[in-house]
């Protein structure tokens, strides 16, 4: 099924019980593509260290239609791909394997998030959205502490400290000529574990 509009993501991780590595977020509208079509571009990442075997990935999607007042279709794609023995933030074959796979998806679109490159403060709000997405933190728990902007990139370098003393790093228009991908990461160790679910309580 297509959607209005696609949010799609690829993050690295050591394995699917911790946080990501890092990230790369992208949001499309009109893509006109399926669901099983997206999927089969993004599974190419997989094979970005060109071993005999892909890396070990799994892919999440959810998303719905509505008609209330006006019609409308969102779907959100996730794919979780293990670092395998590249390893590192910033990691050049999955890098190029992502690029790849975003700018054909890009190609198939109606448009991207941003028209232009977006302002400062955009850039910012948008970082801060996708760290709480992945890494669950509260947006209002985050402070920048340095903002880099690059004009012939047209990008922006986003630092973040939490209040609890973690660190995070953001760019805006990470993959060149892709103005509405963001990519995320986590600095300061290896990455924490996810919480586990909560059991229900049948009785409550």
């Amino acid at each position: 099924m297509k959607a209005q509009e696609c949010h799609i993501a690829v993050a690295l991780v050591e394995h699917p019980s911790v946080y990501p590595e890092e990230v790369w977020d992208l949001n499309l509208w009109g893509l006109d593509m399926n669901t099983e079509e997206v999927i089969e571009e993004l599974q190419a990442i997989a094979w970005a260290e060109k071993v005999d075997y892909p890396n070990s990935h799994a892919v999440a999607v959810r998303g719905g239609q509505q008609n209330w007042g006006a019609s409308g279709s969102h779907w959100e794609i996730v794919m979780q791909v293990a670092t395998g023995t590249a390893g590192g933030v910033g990691t050049a074959a999955f890098m190029a394997a992502v690029k790849v796979a975003y700018e054909k998806l890009t190609g198939q679109a109606q448009s991207e998030a941003w028209a232009s490159v977006p302002t400062e403060e955009q850039a910012i709000q948008l970082a801060k959205s996708r760290l709480h997405d992945h890494y669950d933190v509260a947006v209002d728990r985050l402070t920048v502490v340095r903002s880099h902007i690059d004009d012939e990139a047209q990008r922006y370098d986003l630092d973040f400290a939490h209040e609890d003393g973690r660190k995070f790093g953001a760019t805006v228009g990470a993959v060149a000529g892709i103005a509405s991908c963001t990519r995320i990461w986590w600095e300061g160790g290896a990455p924490p574990p996810r919480p586990l679910p909560q059991e229900r309580n049948p009785g409550n």
